[in-house]
C-alpha cells in the first residue's frame, strides 16, 4: 500500500512488475489518483486499486491488510504527522500493517514545510511515538540516489538525483497489533 500516492506511479510500477502483488494507492486528492487509475485501466492491471481517502479517515476494512506500506515524499499534514509521530497519522498507518510488515518513508522538507532542518537524527528521536503504535525503527538515514529514483515519485523527479542527499529514508517494522 502506498499512502499519499499522488498519481499512483509507484503502485502502477509494482502492479506491472509484480503480477502476484495486489498494490493499493491511497491519497486524499482524487485529481492525481484518477490519472493513475485511468492508466491502470488502460494497461488492464487487475492487481491495482486506487482509493481516495485521507490517512486520518482510513477505512477499517483495510486493517491488518498490508505486508508493506510506503510513503514517498509526503507534504502538508501527512509530512507533519510523520515527522512529529502524530497518533492521528501514525496510528492509522500502523493499523494497515500485518505483524512483521514494513513501513518505508521517504521524505524531504523545505523551510515552507516548517522544518528548518530535517535530519535522520530528528526522525530517530521520534521513534518512541512510533513504538506506541507497535512500530520499531529499523533505520533512519540519508537516502541514496537509487532510493529516491526507486520511489517513482513526481517530487523525486523535481528533487533530482543530484539533490538526493536532501531526502531521508526511514524504515519501521510492525511488532504488534
Amino acid at each position: 500500500m502506498d499512502v499519499g500516492a499522488g498519481d499512483g506511479g509507484y503502485v502502477l510500477h509494482r502492479a506491472r512488475t509484480e503480477p502476484t502483488t495486489f498494490a493499493i494507492a491511497l491519497d486524499a486528492s482524487p485529481d492525481a489518483l484518477s490519472d493513475g487509475a485511468w492508466r491502470a485501466k488502460r494497461a488492464r492491471l487487475e492487481n491495482a486499486a486506487f482509493l481516495v481517502e485521507g490517512v486520518e479517515r482510513m477505512p477499517r476494512e483495510l486493517a491488518c491488510l498490508a505486508d508493506e506500506v510506503t510513503v514517498h515524499f509526503p507534504w502538508g499534514s501527512l509530512l507533519r504527522g510523520l515527522v512529529e509521530g502524530s497518533s492521528s497519522v501514525v496510528g492509522p498507518i500502523a493499523d494497515l500493517m500485518k505483524v512483521g510488515a514494513e513501513l518505508r518513508v521517504l521524505m524531504s522538507a523545505v523551510d515552507r514545510d516548517g522544518y528548518e532542518e530535517l535530519t535522520p537524527a530528528l526522525i530517530a528521536s521520534r521513534s518512541g511515538t512510533y513504538a506506541q503504535h507497535g512500530l520499531r525503527l529499523v533505520e533512519a538515514e540519508w537516502a541514496s540516489s537509487a532510493v529516491v529514483t526507486w520511489s517513482r515519485s513526481a517530487w523525486a523527479k523535481r528533487l533530482g538525483v543530484g539533490r538526493a542527499r536532501l531526502a531521508i529514508v526511514a524504515r519501521y517494522r510492525r511488532l504488534a497489533t
